[in-house]
This record gives C-alpha cells, structure tokens and sequence, in this order.
C-alpha cells in the first residue's frame, strides 16, 4: 500500500499546470508567467514530474525533522529543570531562567509546548472585552501612574507587606518600593525619594484610595476636604487625576499582575523573605533588569519632569499637617501629648490663635504660624490652667515696680484727697477729742 502523499495548495496548481504543458495546451514560457518563476524553474520542475511524477513536485524535506529542530536532549534538560524549580513558572519567564541560571536556552514557545504535554501549563482562555486603547503620552514625566498592591510577596516566609508603585505612562519606566501598608506616611516618603531623584512629574494618575481622596458621602466639594497626599501634590504643582475604574490606568494595573508572577519568585530563589531586603533587592537586581527588559521607546525624546526649586521645602510639604488652636496656657494638644510654648517666639502668638503641627517623616514636630516655626517643648503631662491668659511676643518687657513722676495727676489727686480727709481741730476740741 503507497504511502499518502500530503502537497499543498501550491504544489497542486503546479500539478495541473504542469499536465497541460505536457498535453501541449500551454508553452513553458505561459506556465513560468502563470507560476511566477523563470522558464528554466520551469523546466526544473517539468523533469522532476516526468521522473517522480507528482511526488517530484512535494518538498524534499516534507515529513522530515527541520534542520533547526532543538536537541532532544536539551528538551529533557529543559524539562527536567523546570520540574524540579520552575514548575509554578510561566513559560516566558522559565525560559529566561533557565538561560540566566543553567545556561539552558531555548525558545519560551517551543518551552510552552513542552510545559503543555508535560502538564506543566495550561494554556489560558483570553476573555475578549473590548476597551478604547488610550494612546500614551508623548514625553517622559508627562504623567506617573500609581498604586499599591497588599500581596503575599513572600509566600509565607514573612508577612505580608504592600508594594508601592509609579510607572511612566510614556516609556514604562517602574519605580518600586516594599511598605508596610498604603498610608499617608509610606506615600509621602516614597514621593520623596522620587521627587529628590527625578524631580516633579506634570501629573500623577491614580485610583480613589482614602488616602488619595476623601470619600466619605458628604464630601461633594473637593475643594474645601482634601487628603495629605492632595495638599502636598498641590503645594507641589503636581496635578492629581483619579481614575473611575481600574481599566483606566490598565498599565499599573498590569504591572501588579507582572510582579505577583515574577517578583514574587525571583524573591524566592534570592530567599529573601522581609521587606527591608527586598528593597535593597528592588533597587540593585531586579528594576534595572526589568526596566531594561519592559521599556519602550517615547513618542518623544523630552523629559518634562519639572526640577524641585529650592523654595519647596520637601520635608515641610511632604509631612502631615493638622490644625491646632493655642490654649491660655500656651499649650496644643497633639494626639496624647501636650505641646508647650516657650516664653520668647519669633512671632506674636494669641491664645486661642491657630498653629499648624507638621508630623515630618522622621517622626519629628514643628509647630508653624505665620511662616515661621515656633519654639516648643513636649510635656509628659498636662499643664495646670493658667488663670489670667497673656500674649507671647519675641520682645518681652520685664516687670518691676513704677513710680509715677512728682507732677503726675495721680500725685495731685491723691494729695488733695488727704487734704479733704484731714479733721477739724476746732471741732475736736470742743468734743474733748483732742
């Protein structure tokens, strides 16, 4: 029984024009014009019909392995290491893995197929939900998308901690660090090593966490409450978008998904397992690889980042500021500690005035007026109640005692008064008084 021969669309077609030059129906010189190839092709073609027949016009190599098939063995050891470390890996990231640490190299495709029939990999059913693209911004530092991300980043080995994030819509450029959670404080200090490193992006594009925007019912005018994070970014001149859905700012979004695989692992395998280390992994091993692995060029060579003027004290913008009125004993009250005024201020200061309290990212307080910071001392408990409230002035006058002068009104009065008090002696002698 022959063996069935499999030949292309192509292959067939010449099949046929092939029979009619040898029935005379057509010249070869019609049959190259028709097939698109040189008459002497044609003739190549026409003695290999006449010797073979149509197994003649099927390629040579059709049912044979490819000259640029990988080694079997290298498929095994592929495998084998896979199984061993990389079995939770994706077929991508496996695929530089092996290459990076066995000097294994292979294709992450023909590594996928092997993952597949091994049952290492299921393939993933793509959901198609159709979504406008928004086109990235042109320049460098145009706008910084942000987020934070509560994950398992040590698998157990340590507990859990936040990722904060910022990635350059223009060129994908990522900016990391490990946080205890996303609050005011860990925002704050990680825009302030952005900002001392990169200066001022034109905007920052995030989503409606409490600690980016108020969201409480009642707050229908964002201009009267704002967070800490949007007073800073406006002292800054830094506008502050945010997003109505996660689809929006789909590219921070799809880091976390990148990271959750990737970074997660490669935490493994350094066995690092608090936040602290990784940090220090962040920023030394794994970012200047992944940002020269993931960025891409900008539409345009400019970087808009505006530069941090000297004006803008970043440890006085970028700290929690609260509001606090002046006792009559020239006491705050902040959180449970009580903050005493010192006599001598640069400026002057009213009880029941307001002073901002800034809690800096250091821990340390400074109490603010007017522009300038006032001197102060922290109490371990509260102060006994002043009962007659004076002001504090830089310039205090001492107190001592007064004289009035010999012609002052008072001296006047006073001796008139001891005139009109002093008794008739006639009338004392007739009483027998005197």
């Amino acid at each position: 029984m022959k063996e069935l021969l499999t030949m292309s669309v192509k292959e067939v077609n010449r099949y046929n024009l092939l029979q009619q030059v040898e029935d005379g129906h057509l010249t070869q010189t019609e049959a190259a014009d028709i097939i698109g190839v040189t008459d002497r092709q044609v003739r190549r073609l026409i003695k290999a019909y006449r010797e073979h027949g149509s197994d003649g016009l099927a390629h040579g190599l059709r049912g044979q392995p490819g000259n640029r098939q990988l080694n079997q063995e290298i498929k095994d050891k592929a495998i084998r290491l896979v199984k061993e470390r990389f079995s939770d890996f994706g077929p991508t990231f496996a695929a530089e893995k092996l290459e990076e640490l066995h000097g294994v190299r292979i294709g992450h495709e023909t590594l996928r197929g092997l993952m597949v029939a091994e049952g290492l990999w299921k393939p993933k059913k793509r959901k198609v939900n159709y979504h406008l693209r928004r086109e990235r911004r042109a320049c460098v530092g145009e706008m910084e998308q942000f987020d934070g991300c509560l994950h398992d980043w040590f698998e157990g080995r340590g507990e859990k901690c936040t990722l904060l994030a910022s990635r350059d819509d223009a060129n994908n450029h990522v900016v990391a660090r490990f946080e205890e959670y996303e609050g005011t404080e860990p925002v704050m200090s990680f825009w302030k090593r952005y900002l001392e490193s990169k200066g001022k992006p034109q905007s920052v594009y995030l989503d409606r966490h409490g600690t980016y925007k108020v969201n409480h019912k009642n707050a229908l005018d964002d201009d009267e409450m704002i967070t800490q994070f949007q007073r800073a970014m406006e002292e800054l001149g830094i506008e502050v978008i945010h997003a109505r859905s996660p689809q929006a700012k789909g590219r921070i979004e799809n880091l976390f998904g990148t990271l959750q695989d990737r970074l997660v692992k490669e935490l493994r395998l350094a066995g690092i397992s608090n936040f602290t280390e990784a940090n220090v992994f962040l920023k030394e091993v794994f970012l200047p690889k992944f940002n020269q692995r993931f960025e891409v060029t900008p539409a345009s060579a400019k970087d808009v980042h505006w530069p941090v003027s000297t004006k803008e004290d970043l440890d006085q913008i970028l700290s929690v500021q609260h509001e606090r009125v002046v006792g009559n004993d020239f006491t705050a009250r902040f959180k449970t500690r009580w903050l005493q005024l010192d006599k001598i201020q640069p400026t002057l200061v009213l009880p029941r005035s307001k002073v901002v309290v800034e809690e800096r990212l250091d821990g340390s307080l400074r109490l603010r007026q007017k522009g300038r910071y006032l001197n102060f001392k922290i109490l371990d408990e509260q102060p006994k109640p002043s009962p007659v409230p004076i002001a504090l002035t830089s310039n205090p006058k001492p107190r001592g005692t007064t004289k009035p002068k010999p012609d002052h009104p008072w001296r006047n009065l006073t001796i008139n008064r001891r005139k009109s008090n002093k008794p008739d002696i006639s009338i004392l002698q007739k009483t027998g008084h005197f």
